[in-house]
């Protein structure tokens, strides 16, 4: 094993291969850029997944697919308005696969993303009415993952027989039956 060590030890690159190629990040904002991953083993046939979802998402402009393998797929759209439309009405599934979408930020790289968390909406029920309020819905919720909206009206209360609230929630673990509050 030290002999294996010992010869690695003394690769180095030659003067042509050690040439330092700088890039620098786009000066430009985030491009529209989803990618997504559907959570299955079995590989997805994405000619007819693209030819579902331009029905289903019903986006105003059209959207280029690229495939990333692993049953990862890009998603470019013509407008920031269209990708935002699609994140605030997911989560997607397809073929009862569960589809997560992430925004690709600018020097984000794909391999490094994890498909981990996904927004949910969580109803919350039992609550006395006058607890109903925006604050109660940021504590509650916080325990399950972080807290991207309450649906209350502008004085904080949310009108109903439950709180509604949409939480990033983390597949990767199974989901709680209940908490005690």
């Amino acid at each position: 094993m030290e002999e294996i060590t010992d010869r690695c030890a003394t690769l180095k690159l030659s003067v042509r291969e050690d040439v330092e190629v700088t890039i620098h990040a786009p000066l430009t904002e985030d491009g529209p850029v989803l990618i997504g991953k559907f959570c299955t083993k079995s590989r997805i046939n994405l000619e007819f997944v693209v030819r579902v979802l331009r029905t289903v998402w019903r986006v105003e402009h059209d959207f280029e697919v690229s495939d990333l393998g692993e049953n990862k797929v890009m998603f470019l759209f013509q407008t920031k308005e269209d990708m935002e439309k699609l994140l605030l009405l997911s989560p997607w599934s397809f073929d009862k696969y569960l589809l997560i979408l992430h925004k690709l930020v600018c020097g984000e790289v794909v391999k490094d993303i994890k498909f981990n968390r996904l927004p949910f909406w969580v109803q919350i029920h039992g609550l006395p009415t006058m607890c109903q309020t925006k604050e109660v819905g940021m504590n509650i919720d916080a325990t399950l993952g972080e807290v991207e909206k309450v649906d209350a009206n502008g004085k904080g209360f949310c009108l109903g027989s439950f709180l509604h609230i949409r939480v990033l929630l983390d597949v990767s673990l199974p989901l709680c039956r209940g908490r005690k509050v």
